[in-house]
């Protein structure tokens, strides 16, 4: 028969064991959940991680776009010039072409002439008489609307001598340059001149001119006439 002291002894053990147990199991669970803590914190670190790379990444890229912008606009600009100075030589090509091509907007002049050969003459002054050479000359004059060309072509193999005389238009403002001697009316004008050579070898001889009054004297310095066909035409 037991005694109520081992009874008692007896239930005492069963509630040590029973706290020993809980303490167990409670010192097991605080374990567990620092470890899922822990892991939680490590999770949460590589995350932040992830985080600020991901954020690193989106800086380089907002950077590397901005960038990309800045290039696509110097890239448009430089694109913009190029079309541009492409429009312009486009143009230019177009000029030189209808200069090569020379079409005609009139035809000035389109007969045979008869040009007197060279002269000796003297001129007597103040200081004695001196002898010169007088070209045998023909002159026709037109009144030029815009800037262009005058084109010259002659049958004659003789070789003459075209100057091209432009007398000052105080509305185009042409420079002169030299005083000219008006055979005409034996007065000094103010023009500016050009001068080239023509024969029959030649296609065809082209001077630029301006608006205004212009003068063609065509020159034989040779000593036996100079006939021939004579074609003036005008280039605009």
């Amino acid at each position: 028969m037991r005694t109520k002291t081992e009874d008692g002894k007896k239930k005492n053990r069963v509630a040590i064991l029973i706290i020993g147990l809980l303490s167990i199991v409670l010192i097991l669970a605080i374990l567990v959940f620092s470890m899922q803590i822990t892991n939680l914190q490590h999770h949460l670190t590589q995350a932040n991680l992830t985080i600020a790379q991901a954020h690193s990444q989106i800086l380089n890229l907002t950077h590397s776009l901005a960038q990309a912008n800045v290039t696509t606009q110097a890239l448009r600009s430089n694109l913009s010039q190029a079309q541009a100075t492409i429009n312009m030589q486009k143009a230019q090509i177009t000029n030189l072409a209808n200069l090569m091509n020379l079409n005609v907007s009139e035809t000035l002049f389109d007969n045979y002439i008869t040009i007197p050969p060279v002269q000796n003459i003297t001129i007597c002054g103040l200081y004695g008489c001196n002898p010169y050479y007088q070209a045998g000359n023909f002159s026709i004059s037109f009144n030029i609307p815009h800037a262009g060309y005058l084109v010259f072509n002659t049958t004659n193999p003789m070789e003459v001598f075209i100057i091209v005389h432009e007398q000052y238009n105080s509305t185009y403002h042409i420079p002169m340059n030299v005083k000219y001697l008006d055979l005409s009316t034996d007065r000094m004008t103010y023009v500016t001149f050009s001068i080239t050579f023509l024969n029959a070898s030649i296609n065809s001889q082209a001077i630029p001119v301006l608006p205004g009054q212009v003068k063609v004297l065509v020159s034989n310095y040779n000593s036996t006439p100079f006939y021939g066909y004579l074609s003036i035409k005008y280039v605009s």
